[in-house]
């Protein structure tokens, strides 16, 4: 009998322990091992023709693979990818690393706050590429919405209006007005319905690009990027929309 309690202490300590050390973890940059007193950052690439573009921090390269328009580093999807770096005064330089570069470089410099969720945007044209920092600032919805940034890195040698976020399932704009190289607050949008995004010119019906099938999730936030070439419909940069989720 003895022996029974010892044995039954024993199972009860041990499933104890799991329980003590279970952590939730859904890949979500800010529940990452190893990641405490670090800044977040990802990078997407916007700048026309450019299909080299490396991502270096105080001259260490981030990307092993070179990115083209439209691609997310560290990656996009439904899962939240950041790279983390120390925090303070960094210098972000976007570059091609062959030995005669296609594109020009870019170099920014900024200061990362620990804890705090930033992205790299560049934009224009390889031969003339540009960067911008955006601090991803936003809060977890307590209730069953989604929160969107609409973010306007499009492309245009010519004036260009400035452009909406129109939800299909919502039957009304999710941002107005977002001019180029402009975003918009994040905002609670619906989740968990499959909506199709269409970027319009602010004040009108027509879609100048359309996303089908995109299903936010309840809780999660996202970034929508309108970017590519305005006057282009069709090739490699023709405009179009990244969805990436960001928490």
């Amino acid at each position: 009998m003895k022996n029974m309690k010892m044995k039954l202490f024993s199972i009860i300590a041990v499933i104890g322990l799991f329980t003590a050390c279970k952590k939730d973890f859904d890949g979500r940059a800010t529940e990452s091992a190893g990641t405490e007193n670090k800044a977040f950052i990802r990078f997407v690439p916007g700048s026309l023709a450019a299909a080299r573009n490396f991502i270096s921090v105080d001259g260490e390269r981030l990307n092993g693979t070179a990115l083209g328009m439209g691609g997310v580093f560290p990656g996009a999807s439904t899962i939240t990818a950041f790279a983390t770096i120390l925090p303070g005064a960094r210098t972000i330089r976007v570059y091609d690393s062959a030995a005669v570069p296609l594109q020009t470089p870019v170099s920014v410099s900024a200061t990362f706050d620990a804890g705090k969720f930033y992205t790299v945007y560049t934009y224009d044209t390889s031969n003339a590429v540009k960067a911008i920092i955006q601090n991803d600032v936003f809060t977890v919805p307590s209730d069953t919405t989604s929160n969107v940034k609409f973010v306007n890195i499009i492309y245009s040698s010519s004036a260009i209006p400035n452009v909406d976020l129109y939800s299909r399932r919502k039957r009304a704009n999710i941002a107005s007005n977002i001019a180029p190289l402009a975003a918009s607050n994040y905002i609670p949008h619906i989740s968990g319905l499959s909506d199709t995004l269409e970027v319009r010119a602010t004040g009108t019906t027509t879609a100048l690009t359309i996303f089908n099938g995109m299903t936010f999730n309840a809780k999660r936030t996202y970034n929508v990027v309108f970017r590519g070439r305005y006057q282009s419909t069709s090739g490699t940069m023709s405009r179009g929309l990244t969805v990436m989720a960001t928490y």
